[in-house]
């Protein structure tokens, strides 16, 4: 199996540029454990000596508290870039999400989040939703969801521009597979089209593979294509994200 693997993963990377995503795709950092309170921390830190001091930090934290139907989520995330005092990247987001299971099939669901991205001219964009959430397949190998919400969205630019304002209709389906106890394969797809205009839409399609390297670290290798009918200005509509690093659980 890992004779197949690492190939691909090797050619994932090879293949998409390392861009930056409105979409913020949560549902890959869903997990559920007989616990109370659980979660993981991601931390790097690079500095590069050569014609100018480059340094990059990335900080990442997903916590979860579980207590009977109640079901809370808190995914944070910040990467920062400079190059001397020249800023190169600075982009991040907070998203909260509470979860009421009525039963093992249907929950209610509700979100918060904001987000800041430099390279793609977002001051910041922020929005809350509510809706529904459904579990069609729940095994111990397979598990297959979809959900469906309104939310509310605000974006502002880094440049002199008036902000939009949409409400949006969120439709998910997300497959997740454990391929063995030690490799987890996970894709989903967004659809978020404007309420007042169904041609204003995003589109978000994402994998991501998860390789146990010893007891609670693994190689965690993400790749994402969104296509935006109404980007920032200079800014492409097709965008992809590639992002490769290890990841601890607790």
């Amino acid at each position: 199996m890992y004779r197949f693997l690492f190939p691909v993963i090797i050619l994932v990377i090879s293949t998409f540029n390392n861009l930056d995503a409105q979409v913020v795709n949560i549902e890959k950092q869903r997990t559920d454990k007989n616990k109370a309170f659980y979660g993981n921390l991601q931390a790097s830190l690079q500095y590069e000596d050569s014609k100018k001091v480059i340094w990059q930090n990335t900080v990442s934290s997903d916590l979860y508290l579980r207590t009977g139907r109640h079901y809370l989520m808190s995914f944070t995330s910040w990467d920062y870039i400079s190059a001397g005092k020249e800023n190169l990247q600075d982009k991040g987001y907070e998203h909260l999400r509470y979860n009421y299971f009525i039963d093992s099939i249907f929950a209610i669901e509700a979100f918060g989040q904001y987000q800041f991205n430099d390279l793609r001219k977002i001051k910041y964009r922020s929005l809350g939703g509510l809706g529904l959430r459904l579990n069609i397949i729940a095994g111990d190998s397979l598990k297959w969801f979809t959900g469906l919400s309104a939310m509310y969205e605000e974006r502002q630019f880094t440049y002199n521009a008036a902000g939009q304002y949409n409400w949006r209709i969120n439709l998910y389906t997300n497959l997740l597979w454990n391929i063995s106890e030690a490799a987890k394969l996970s894709g989903i797809v967004y659809f978020q089209p404007s309420v007042q205009d169904f041609s204003n839409h995003n589109i978000a399609g994402e994998a991501q593979i998860q390789i146990r390297l010893i007891h609670k670290l693994s190689l965690v290798v993400n790749t994402t294509l969104t296509y935006e009918t109404q980007p920032p200005k200079d800014v492409t509509n097709f965008y992809s994200v590639v992002r490769n690093g290890i990841k601890w659980e607790f």
